[in-house]
C-alpha cells in the first residue's frame, strides 16, 4: 500500500492516509453534497480514482449538477472514466438482498481496477439511504470488516448516514466503526475522532512502512553479496579448468566450493525475488510458448542428474501442444524446483512421474514421488515462507523460502498449486495455469532457454547431496 497523504478535501479532516474510513450524518441531501463535492473534487485533482455509489435520494444527473457548481469540467471526468457514478444496486444488492462478500468483493475489484488503469488509488462516496432495517446487523459487521480490510489497499470511503433513518445504537455503531464522522452542529460541520481507530491507523501504517525497510534492506544486502560471491565462483572455475587428473583432493575440494557457492547464488536469487514479489517491482516476461514442449525439455534435462542418484523420472502428456501465455524463464524456475524437491526426499531405487493434462482453458503440470511424503499436521505450512517440514540438522531443506516463491510465481501467471500427500508413500505437487494466449499464430517456440540449463540445475539442486 501506499503510505502518501492524501488531501481529503474535508475542513477539519485535512490530510489522510489511505484505508482512512469516513462516515457522514447527514439530514438533507444538500448537507452531503456540501461535503461529499469537495471530497470528490479534491481526488479528482489528485490523481485518484473516484467512484460515487448513489442512492434512492439522488440521481445520476442530481450528482452532475451539484458537481458543476464545483467544477467546469465535471462531465469530462465521466466521460474519460475518472469519476464514477453508480447505483448501490450494483455494490451492495444482489437478488433482493444485501450481500456482503459480494460488496467487499467489488470494492476490491475497483481498487484493483484503479490501480491498474495508472491511478493513485480509489477514493469512494458510499450512501446508505438503502439501507433498511432488516439489514443493520449484517451490515454493521460488513463495516466492522471493512474498516479491517481497507488499511491494507488504497482505498478512502466516505459512507452517507441519513441521521432520521438512523437511531441512538446505530449511531454509537457508526462512530464506532469509523475513524472520522462529520456531524452538523446548528450551521456549522464538525468532526468526530475516532482516536483508537486513528491510533490503529497509524500502527497499521508504521508496520508497512517497517516491512518495505525490510525488503529493501533485504534486497540491498543481497545485491551486496551477490559481487563478492561471483569473484568467488569465479575462482574455483578457474581452478576447476587448472585441476590435473592426479589431483583427487583437490577435485573433491573444488566440488565441495563450487557446490556451496551454487547453494548462495540460489538462496540471493530467491531473497532478492521474494522481495521483489512482496515489493509488488517484480514482472514477468511473457511471451506464448508450448509449455508442453518446455516442460518436456526440462525433464530430460534432469533425468540424467536423477539417474546419478538411482532415481528415475518418467514424463507422460495427454497433448503433443499447449501454447499458452507465461514466462518460460520462470516455468522452468518452477518445474526445477518441485523436481528438486521430489529428488530431495525421495530415496535411491524411487521413481518421480511428470504428467501435463490439457484441460482446455487450463494447463495442469503434476510432479509426483514416491518419496518420504509429508504429514498431514504439516502440509498447511509447506507453502509459507522460512517453512520446513522437519527442522532438525539431518536434514538439508535449504532457506523454507523455494516452495513459497514458487506459489508466488504460479500466481503471478494467475495459476494455482496444490498438494497431496501421504507420509511414507510420496508427495504429488499439481499446478494449474491459465491457458492464456496473445497470438497463438506466431508464438515462439523456446528452444534456446536450455542452453544454460546444466548450471540452473546446479543451482537449483545445489543443496541436494
Amino acid at each position: 500500500m501506499d503510505e502518501s497523504l492524501r488531501t481529503s478535501g474535508i475542513e477539519n479532516v485535512g490530510k489522510i492516509y489511505w484505508g482512512t474510513h469516513i462516515a457522514q450524518l447527514y439530514d438533507s441531501v444538500e448537507d452531503f453534497f456540501n461535503i461529499a463535492v469537495s471530497y470528490i473534487t479534491s481526488g479528482l485533482k489528485s490523481n485518484e480514482l473516484c467512484l460515487w455509489v448513489y442512492s434512492q435520494n439522488t440521481s445520476f444527473d442530481e450528482i452532475i449538477k451539484f458537481l458543476e457548481v464545483h467544477m467546469d469540467d465535471a462531465d469530462s471526468y465521466v466521460k474519460c472514466g475518472q469519476l464514477m457514478l453508480i447505483p448501490y444496486t450494483e455494490i451492495y444488492i444482489e437478488d433482493d438482498t444485501f450481500n456482503e462478500v459480494r460488496a467487499n468483493s467489488r470494492w476490491k475489484h475497483y481498487v484493483e481496477m484503479a490501480l491498474k488503469e495508472g491511478y493513485e488509488g480509489l477514493r469512494a462516496v458510499a450512501d446508505t439511504y438503502w439501507l433498511e432495517k432488516s439489514y443493520y446487523r449484517t451490515f454493521e459487521r460488513y463495516e466492522k470488516n471493512i474498516q479491517n480490510t481497507i488499511p491494507e489497499m488504497n482505498f478512502i470511503v466516505l459512507c452517507l448516514y441519513d441521521v432520521r433513518r438512523t437511531d441512538t445504537l446505530q449511531i454509537a455503531e457508526i462512530i464506532k466503526n469509523h475513524s472520522y464522522v462529520i456531524i452538523k452542529n446548528e450551521h456549522n460541520f464538525e468532526v468526530v475522532r475516532n482516536v483508537e481507530l486513528q491510533i490503529k491507523d497509524r500502527q497499521l501504517m508504521q508496520a508497512h512502512e517497517h516491512d518495505q525497510l525490510k525488503n529493501e534492506f533485504m534486497a540491498n544486502v543481497s545485491h551486496e553479496l551477490r559481487t563478492p560471491l561471483n569473484v568467488i565462483l569465479g575462482t574455483v572455475q578457474l581452478l576447476e579448468l587448472r585441476k590435473t587428473e592426479e589431483d583427487t583432493k583437490e577435485h573433491k575440494y573444488i566440488k565441495i566450493l563450487k557446490q556451496n557457492c551454487y547453494r548462495l547464488v540460489r538462496l540471493i536469487n530467491n531473497i532478492i525475488d521474494i522481495t521483489k514479489i512482496d515489493a509488488d517491482f517484480y514482472e514477468l516476461k511473457k511471451q506464448d510458448c508450448d509449455i508442453v514442449n518446455l516442460v518436456e525439455e526440462i525433464t530430460v534435462s534432469v533425468a540424467e542428474y536423477a539417474l546419478s542418484k538411482n532415481i528415475t523420472v518418467d514424463y507422460d502428456a495427454d497433448t503433443d501442444k499447449k501454447v499458452i501465455n507465461c514466462d518460460p524463464d520462470q516455468i522452468e524456475r518452477i518445474v526445477l524446483n518441485l523436481l528438486s524437491n521430489a529428488i530431495k526426499f525421495t530415496p535411491a531405487g524411487g521413481k518421480i512421474s511428470i504428467f501435463m493434462h490439457d484441460k482446455a482453458e487450463k494447463i495442469e503440470l503434476i510432479v509426483k514421488d514416491n518419496g518420504i511424503g509429508i504429514p498431514k499436521d504439516k502440509q498447511q505450512r509447506i507453502f509459507k515462507r522460512f517453512e520446513q517440514v522437519d527442522k532438525s540438522l539431518a536434514r538439508h531443506e535449504g532457506s523454507g523460502i523455494g516452495l513459497s516463491l514458487v506459489k508466488a510465481l504460479v500466481e503471478k501467471h494467475g495459476g494455482i498449486i496444490k498438494l497431496n500427500s501421504d507420509e511414507g508413500k510420496g508427495s504429488e505437487f499439481i499446478v494449474e495455469l491459465p491457458c492464456n494466449v496473445q497470438n497463438i499464430e506466431s508464438y515462439q517456440c523456446i528452444d534456446s532457454t536450455f542452453k544454460n540449463s546444466p548450471e540452473k540445475i546446479n543451482i537449483e539442486f545445489s543443496d541436494i547431496y
